[in-house]
Formats: structure tokens, sequence, C-alpha cells
């Protein structure tokens, strides 16, 4: 069985280019500025290190705009942070994930289908998180329930 769920106002927030030798230390500067705004992380992404640098981004609450652009200016990066807002996350869950092959590959026949293209993935033992634009979600959301349920 595949439950599929969704959480619509979702913002993504992305700092870039966060040197390599420090990239704990900001990753921790920038959780601790959340938190003291009282801001619920959710989906959490870091990208490899490309040369001396490495990017990281994390879902929020649309809600929490203002709280995050606070805690943001705090941190103090090198280049403004990216932010993109109005989105929609969907949550696969599945323990088709656990025993079987190609339920990735399923849910990207979906983004396929509808046209969508994700804007971050997360994974989890028995779970996949995709965050997409709120005009694609309609149509993903209709692709999901032809593939799982």
């Amino acid at each position: 069985m595949t439950d599929i769920t969704t959480n619509e106002g979702v913002s993504i927030i992305t700092f870039g280019n966060i040197p390599f030798d420090s990239e704990s230390e900001f990753i921790c500067k920038v959780f601790s500025a959340a938190a003291r705004e009282n801001i619920n992380i959710d989906m959490i992404s870091k990208t490899p290190v490309s040369a001396d640098s490495t990017s990281i981004g994390f879902t929020f609450s649309d809600e929490d705009m203002p709280k995050m652009l606070k805690a943001a200016k705090e941190v103090n990066s090198e280049k403004p942070p990216m932010i993109n807002s109005g989105n929609v996350k969907f949550l696969i869950k599945s323990e088709e994930m656990v025993t079987g092959v190609g339920f990735a590959e399923n849910v990207f026949k979906a983004l396929a289908a509808a046209k969508a293209n994700p804007i971050l993935i997360t994974t989890a033992l028995d779970e996949i998180s995709v965050v997409v634009r709120e005009s694609d979600s309609a149509d993903f959301e209709t692709e999901l329930h032809k593939l799982f349920v």
C-alpha cells in the first residue's frame, strides 16, 4: 500500500557558495538562526562539494517567510539566498521502497507525465518527498494516483 499526502504553502530557501572549509559552522549558524525564530524546518538537501564550496537548502512554511528573512539576514552569507515559495510537498510512503525496485522510477514517471519539474527531492527508507510548484500539483497528484492508488 502506498500513502500519498500533500502539504501546501511550502517555501524553499537555498544558501549557495558555502566555503567547504567552514560549511558545518555556516550550516549550524543557519539552523540556529531559524530555531531562534521558531521556524520548523522540514526537508533538508545539501549538494556535494563542488570545487571548494557547497550549498544547502530546506523547506519551511510560507507563513514563516518574515521570520526566515530575518534569520537569513542574521546569517550574513556571501550572497543572498534563493527563496521559492507557494509550493506543494508530496510525501509518497510505501513499503515497496524497502522491498522492491523501480519505486523512484514510478515517481519520476508521474512527474514526467504531469510535466512537473521537482524543485526539491529527499528520501528516507520507505518514502520520497517531492516539492513541486503549486501550478503543477494537481496534475502530479493525478498521475501519482494512477500509478500508486
